[in-house]
């Protein structure tokens, strides 16, 4: 590719970036964060349910999985905002 036409992508991404970060709205970020949180808890506790049936223990692993999964879920939560805070 010639550096002209690398120079012309650039900067349709960039106009790009900057346009989606201009429509982005209060509800749909709000969506995204509690969406990310709900779903980090909920798939750690589904491995740890399924671990615990695969190995025949009781909640050993639905509770590692679980603190797993709300340690992941405010992690993304974290990014997320430290992400918006740079817009």
């Amino acid at each position: 590719m010639s550096d002209k036409c690398r120079k012309k992508i650039n900067k349709k991404i960039k106009t790009i970036k900057a346009s989606q970060r201009e429509n982005k709205s209060g509800y749909s970020l709000g969506i995204k964060i509690s969406i990310d949180l709900v779903a980090a808890i909920i798939t750690g506790s589904i491995i740890g349910l399924g671990l615990d049936k695969f190995f025949s223990t009781k909640p050993i692993f639905f509770l590692i999985f679980l603190v797993l999964g709300i340690i992941t879920g405010f992690y993304s939560l974290y990014k997320s905002v430290k992400n918006l805070n740079q817009m």
